[in-house]
């Protein structure tokens, strides 16, 4: 008997990149943000990819972080917009083809401290979907069972995520790798796969799975699509979700498995229209503050980012800043980059950027990453403030009502009281004191 799959996994529903992404730029207004949106096109793009697929496949396998939160880094839920889109693609799919879904959890999506899943709420609300949740494995660990789905022509062995540190506190190490081989045992002939999430990195990924002589192993948790070993393949994800993925080729797996013979394996790739942009430019000794400047300006025009905003285009854009300027302290290169984000972000900005940040590596111990914007520390740094305030008003488009001096009064005395220079209390009569 033969089985055809397709394997997706790491579409990470929910991502909103926020380090210096351009404000007030929607994917669909008032709803999801731009780059967050590219998520959500990606998962439309797989699963309508799927339904043209000729032959079709027998079932689509997702080997986890469907969502991307909650996660140890972000515990709240997923945007309401990813869950929607989460229901009506897969309500779609799984009605107009009528092949079944199976997802399993991964770290993205996990609650740490309840023990429900979102998976469930998921599989309430789209009839034919079927999921494995941590709550899942652990019963079956608990009550000595298989954690398997049978379809029409394949049994699928489920995996879901489960942390080294967790089992290893619960002294269930060696438990649960008898229970690996001893209840996720292939019972029958024809084509058998598991469906895992983990690494060897991070020793999530537990070696006696590659001993149950499965025809196929579908996992997860690493974005980068590449066969692990015979048999075994990450499908990687569908959108670029950190920079340094943006050299890897992405998109699904169509697998065709015969029982007993090495799984024929396709790779299907995905185009992007918005580039991303991972480079590194080196600071010079004798570098100042405007030939820095120039520097980015001359990336920019290399990458063919020099073009009207285009929403569907505008780049995502990393720089790291390698070495020190003599004449330029770190405050300085700062701000410059900081002046210079507020220009590239403008509404008259000559560049189709969507986000730009930067880290800044001064010497082999010293690293300082950009946040979004300027913050204000322990001291009022700020040279001239009412001057760069003016500079950067003048970027914006202000309603003619409003009085451009007054609006810089009012940074600058809440610049100084938030640092301490000012006392007292922040309202009108305070702030033209000064003007008397």
């Amino acid at each position: 008997m033969k089985a055809r799959i397709a394997h997706i996994s790491d579409t990470h529903l929910g991502t909103r990149p926020r380090d210096g992404v351009r404000p007030n730029v929607w994917g669909e207004e008032m709803r999801s943000q731009l780059l967050e949106n590219d998520f959500y096109e990606r998962f439309r793009e797989l699963f309508d990819k799927i339904s043209r697929l000729d032959p079709p496949v027998d079932l689509v396998v997702h080997s986890g972080d469907l969502y991307n939160s909650p996660w140890e880094g972000n515990p709240s839920q997923p945007p309401v917009v990813a869950q929607e889109t989460a229901i009506t693609v897969l309500q779609n799919f799984i009605t107009t083809t009528k092949i079944p879904v199976l997802i399993i959890e991964g770290n993205h999506g996990l609650y740490r401290l309840l023990e429900v899943s979102l998976l469930d709420s998921l599989k309430l609300a789209v009839p034919g979907l079927d999921v494995a949740t941590q709550q899942d494995l652990k019963r079956a660990v608990r009550e000595g069972e298989p954690l398997v789905f049978s379809y029409d022509k394949l049994d699928a062995y489920c995996f879901p995520f489960m942390d080294y540190a967790v089992l290893k506190s619960a002294d269930m190490i060696s438990g649960f790798d008898d229970w690996i081989t001893t209840h996720q045992t292939r019972v029958r002939l024809r084509p058998s796969i598991a469906v895992a999430h983990g690494m060897e990195i991070d020793q999530t990924l537990f070696k006696s799975i590659f001993s149950m002589d499965y025809d196929y192993i579908a996992l997860g948790h690493d974005h980068h699509q590449h066969q692990q070993s015979t048999g075994a393949w990450y499908a990687g994800s569908p959108e670029r979700w950190r920079f340094d993925e943006a050299r890897h080729e992405k998109g699904f797996l169509v697998v065709d498995i015969q029982a007993g013979t090495a799984p024929i394996v396709t790779p299907y790739m995905l185009e992007y229209k918005r580039q991303i942009i991972n480079e590194k430019i080196k600071i010079d000794t004798d570098d100042s503050v405007e030939s820095i400047s120039d520097k980015v300006y001359a990336l920019f025009d290399k990458k063919g980012v020099k073009a009207p905003w285009n929403p569907e285009t505008a780049a995502r854009i990393r720089l790291v800043f390698e070495g020190k300027a003599t004449r330029v302290s770190s405050f300085e290169l700062g701000m410059t980059l900081e002046s210079l984000r507020m220009k590239i972000h403008s509404k008259d900005s000559e560049y189709n950027v969507a986000q730009l940040f930067w880290t800044v590596r001064q010497s082999i111990d010293e690293e300082f990453t950009a946040a979004s914007y300027p913050e204000i520390e322990s001291e009022y740094l700020i040279q001239d403030p009412e001057e760069d305030f003016r500079a950067y008003l003048e970027t914006l488009e202000i309603d003619k009502t409003m009085d451009p001096s007054m609006l810089t009064k009012i940074a600058v005395r809440s610049l100084e009281h938030a640092v301490g220079k000012k006392e007292g209390r922040l309202n009108t009569e305070s702030i033209m004191e000064d003007e008397k």
